[in-house]
């Protein structure tokens, strides 16, 4: 299997914990690393190559790529996204061409299961195998971007991509032209660019494959039609998102499945990292706790058994 990770070296660590979480739930299988960058320091590379080769025995190939590539590609400044955000949009030409087909796992994801049915999955006739924005209810998604509200929005943090049909299509070509028609819409960067493009060439799969944060909520802001089917699927999520900005290694994050971040966190380097305690916020919530407890007030994450 092919898996692309798009990072710089802030997220060294993350990619490297997604990585043995993949790795640990999937003993029996082989894997490529396709590492696309800017600028990974050689400490960085060291760093995952210990992982991948030595601690699992995989493989792992590093694609530099020139920041002028990026030149007109729009970013807001105060945001903690980087703009090789953007690199994802050029997989079909940064990868060899003798692969076909690449899993893009962004790296604030776990991995709890097996994924050689999600690899598995036919893609003929489409650019990519994807899951269902947490978001994607909202209206303005769609007259922002252009396109009818039937075709949905897809999240872009997992992504299974036909490498054959993107080059075929010339759809980097059409990526670059939407920025430049679009730039001053795009709030979620390349993830929009790709709903913009890829709205009617995508193929929905099932959520397990990426629940997102959003997915585990009361209140949801995804089609109400998906809620039986995403209760379901929370006991027992394939790919864990920890979408939004409170991640697992913030010490607000209060996310359900928190805990097994710090799993494969163990497997590493970081095993003794933590955050720093927030005594402050730790009281408001040992008070919410409470209040919840005696029902005065309810959680923000839905009641489910792991």
């Amino acid at each position: 299997m092919d898996i692309a990770c798009n990072i710089d070296n802030n997220y060294v660590r993350f990619c490297s914990i997604m990585l043995v979480s993949l790795f640990e739930n999937n003993r029996d299988e082989s894997f490529d690393i396709h590492i696309v960058t800017q600028d990974l320091s050689e400490e960085g590379q060291k760093t995952l190559e210990d992982i991948v080769c030595g601690q699992y025995k995989q493989r792992i190939y590093f694609y530099f790529v020139s920041t002028d590539l990026l030149n007109d590609f729009p970013i807001d400044a105060t945001s903690h996204i980087s703009i090789s955000t953007y690199l994802r949009l050029f997989l079909g030409s940064i990868l060899p061409e003798s692969l076909s087909k690449v899993l893009y796992l962004d790296c604030d994801i776990i991995v709890r299961s097996s994924i050689a049915d999600l690899w598995n999955i036919d893609l003929t006739g489409y650019a990519i195998g994807c899951v269902e924005d947490m978001w994607s209810d909202r209206d303005e998604n769609y007259a922002r971007l252009g396109y009818s509200k039937e075709f949905l929005y897809f999240n872009a943090g997992m992504l299974l991509v036909n490498l054959d049909f993107w080059r075929q299509n010339n759809l980097e070509e059409e990526f670059v032209n939407y920025v430049k028609c679009n730039a001053g819409k795009l709030l979620f960067n390349d993830q929009d660019v790709l709903n913009g493009v890829l709205h009617e060439k995508k193929l929905f799969i099932p959520f397990k494959w990426n629940m997102q944060d959003g997915f585990f909520r009361r209140r949801r802001r995804i089609r109400k039609e998906t809620w039986d089917v995403l209760d379901k699927e929370l006991c027992n999520p394939a790919i864990l998102h920890f979408t939004g900005g409170k991640k697992p290694w913030h010490y607000k994050c209060m996310h359900p499945y928190k805990s097994e971040f710090y799993v494969y966190q163990r497997l590493t380097q970081w095993k003794d990292c933590r955050p720093k305690t927030d005594y402050c916020f730790l009281f408001l919530m040992n008070v919410q706790r409470l209040a919840i407890s005696l029902r005065i007030k309810r959680s923000k994450f839905k009641k489910f058994k792991k």
